[in-house]
């Protein structure tokens, strides 16, 4: 048996992985990352980790973000109403909520599937430039559809925002994901979803944190800006807003 050997089974699995987290914590660092501490415990509820099992092939939503997601559903568990997903794109994200609901809703998916949108003004970057073109992120609506196949609760409203709104006028909502990248859409989704969220409701923005979608965060800013509700943001780069009544 060779040193290198030895010295490996004297050290516990614990202490190797003590040691793989400093090191990797490290590169993380250098490079503007961030490692989760082998203690945390958000990645190994049951609720989670069955949805990662199902969703394992599929992009989309990073699993921080998903949690998130599970987490905010759960606490609404008394809140009556449906939930509304805007930017499905393979259906990832709505997977992990639908597996961490505590109760029986509807979920309104909807999507174009065809990508973005046209970026405007209020897209652009500091720099002055957008960060996406029209078409992007584009899906086929078939493999969102078999992604979420298996759930009889679901919806989709295939189209652009706001025109597939008016499919669900008459309807009240515990949650609204908004996930749709740029202003006018976001925008158009807060205008529609505000008045028919139920109090103490909640209504997420996937996107408020990131410096590729200024647009989302400068919606939810200017929408927010004169109404009684705060917007906490996360560091995974969402945020979340509870409706006040």
């Amino acid at each position: 048996m060779k040193l290198r050997d030895v010295a490996r089974a004297l050290i516990s699995k614990k202490s190797r992985g003590v040691a793989w987290y400093k090191v990797s914590q490290k590169k993380a660092d250098k490079y503007g990352f961030y490692v989760y501490s082998s203690h945390m415990v958000w990645k190994d509820q049951p609720f989670f980790r069955k949805a990662l099992q199902r969703v394992k092939d599929i992009s989309g939503i990073p699993d921080p973000r998903a949690f998130v997601l599970q987490s905010c559903l759960r606490s609404i568990e008394r809140i009556d109403g449906d939930v509304a997903e805007c930017g499905v794109r393979q259906g990832r994200s709505t997977i992990f909520m639908l597996m961490s609901d505590l109760r029986p809703r509807h979920y309104h998916l909807f999507d174009s599937f065809a990508g973005l949108s046209e970026p405007t003004a209020e897209d652009r970057k500091r720099n002055g430039r957008t960060s996406w073109k029209s078409g992007d992120l584009s899906t086929d609506e078939s493999v969102a559809r078999e992604n979420t196949s298996g759930f009889g609760n679901t919806t989709f409203h295939v189209g652009w925002i706001p025109d597939t709104f008016s499919d669900v006028s008459d309807r009240r909502f515990a949650l609204v994901h908004i996930d749709v990248d740029l202003y006018e859409p976001t925008r158009d989704a807060l205008a529609f979803f505000y008045d028919r969220v139920a109090a103490h409701g909640m209504i997420i923005c996937d996107d408020y944190g990131s410096a590729l979608c200024p647009g989302a965060r400068k919606a939810f800013d200017q929408f927010f800006e004169d109404r009684p509700e705060g917007i906490i943001e996360l560091p995974t780069g969402q945020a979340i807003v509870v409706k006040a009544s």
